[in-house]
């Protein structure tokens, strides 16, 4: 049996953390193998439905302190004491109130290292103030470059880019901390923005708008230099396939599919085989025009197949429903089956996605189930302090430690995309 590869066991990390942003990077710290401890305040009820919606909170410890008790802090600071790494997603400042800011932990342990992840960073005139992932894909200029002018920026949806492109990128700077302190034995204080992020990935549009003082229009599903390149409607109830001609010989392949179906006739194109990328520019609107009656006739998996085998970059645009289904991801155990301690809507385990790259001949840490907020108060105080169950009970009867029971999800009502067979595609256990 391969050997598990956990490149960070032994680690320790402390995570005050909320929604998903820090929560994605501690779960990815957790897959390398370090020991995550999420401190979690009490009654957050929407953090303990994140857990089962995106998994961020699954494989971590959970303990739950109040914070605003003495008792609390006095606790959370012995903790802080034992971790390699201490990291929270709260606006900056907060945990200055409590004593457990970058600066006092770090003034007692120069080998600590620290992580602030919040909307705008520090320091900065905006850096106190709440953010959330769709206000920093704004803020980051995301959302503007997806419109034309005069048309309504576009967001992609809450926790999908902002929230999980910090999480990446907290992971990068943690490790990278964690190599230097391996070397210097120095800690560091790291403070990383959500915006920034965002702002990082821009690339060439923003390379060019800072050369030009101009603002790059929108270009849609098209590209500059590869002609067709789009997304097109293909058989059955919204589905697609997306497809790019990056090469002339590319495009001879295709036009030999569209011409022997007629199509290019029909859309009074005269176009060769042979045409070159500017004479595809020139009559782009036809080409597009016959490409999409032709995908209009075509299964998207079976076209997406036949295209990529004929040497065509081409994929069936994926919904979240079906993803699980694709061969390509199954192969290569993209999606894992997580047992849950209790049935989650009725069945035993779901597919979550470990992390996105394997190292060959090893296998991934096992993912584990959700733990419920302040499931592991006397666990973790035990095996971090040494703290005996009295000591336990006595600060769970001065509410200083809390315990929420287990979230129950109610069965939902069925959405009309719902699919009756899914669960049974899937092999959920019941």
């Amino acid at each position: 049996m391969a050997k598990t590869w956990q490149p960070l066991a032994g680690i320790k990390i402390l995570s005050f953390e909320l929604a998903f942003a820090l929560p994605a990077a501690t779960r990815a710290l957790h897959d390398l193998g370090a020991e995550v401890v999420r401190v979690s305040p009490p009654a957050r009820q929407v953090d303990r439905y994140v857990g089962y919606i995106d998994g961020v909170f699954q494989g971590k410890s959970s303990i739950s302190i109040d914070l605003t008790k003495a008792e609390g802090r006095a606790l959370a600071g012995k903790l802080a004491a034992k971790a390699d790494v201490v990291c929270n997603n709260f606006r900056p400042g907060v945990l200055e109130k409590y004593g457990l800011d970058a600066a006092t932990l770090r003034a007692a342990d120069s080998a600590l290292i620290t992580l602030q992840v919040s909307g705008y960073g520090t320091p900065g005139p905006w850096s106190r103030y709440p953010a959330f992932g769709p206000s920093t894909e704004a803020a980051g200029g995301l959302n503007r470059l997806l419109a034309d002018e005069g048309e309504v920026p576009v967001r992609i949806g809450s926790a999908v880019f902002s929230d999980q492109l910090a999480g990446r990128y907290s992971v990068l700077a943690i490790a990278a901390a964690l190599e230097e302190r391996r070397k210097s034995g120095n800690g560091a204080a790291l403070d990383l923005s959500m915006t920034a992020c965002v702002t990082h990935m821009l690339g060439q549009p923003m390379a060019r708008a800072q050369a030009t003082g101009e603002t790059p229009p929108a270009t849609k599903n098209r590209d500059s230099r590869f002609v067709p390149q789009g997304v097109y409607r293909c058989a059955g109830s919204d589905e697609w396939i997306a497809l790019s001609v990056a090469t002339d010989k590319q495009w001879q392949i295709l036009a030999t599919l569209l011409n022997a179906s007629e199509l290019m006739a029909l859309a009074e194109v005269t176009l060769a085989p042979d045409a070159r990328v500017e004479q595809r520019k020139r009559v782009q609107d036809s080409i597009d025009s016959a490409l999409r009656e032709y995908c209009l006739r075509c299964n998207k998996d079976e076209l997406a197949t036949k295209l990529q085998a004929l040497g065509v970059p081409a994929a069936p645009v994926r919904t979240t429903q079906d993803q699980a289904l694709d061969p390509n991801i199954q192969s290569r155990g993209a999606l894992q089956l997580l047992k849950h301690k209790t049935p989650v809507l009725g069945h035993r385990a779901h597919p979550h996605a470990p992390l996105p790259w394997r190292v060959v001949g090893r296998s991934r840490r096992a993912q584990s189930n959700y733990r419920h907020t302040g499931e592991d108060n006397e666990r973790v105080l035990l095996r971090w302090l040494g703290m005996s169950a009295a000591q336990c009970a006595e600060l769970k009867a001065a509410q200083v430690l809390y315990v929420e029971p287990p979230l129950d999800l109610q069965p939902r009502r069925k959405a009309n995309s719902h699919d009756p067979e899914h669960a049974v595609k899937l092999g959920l256990p019941i």
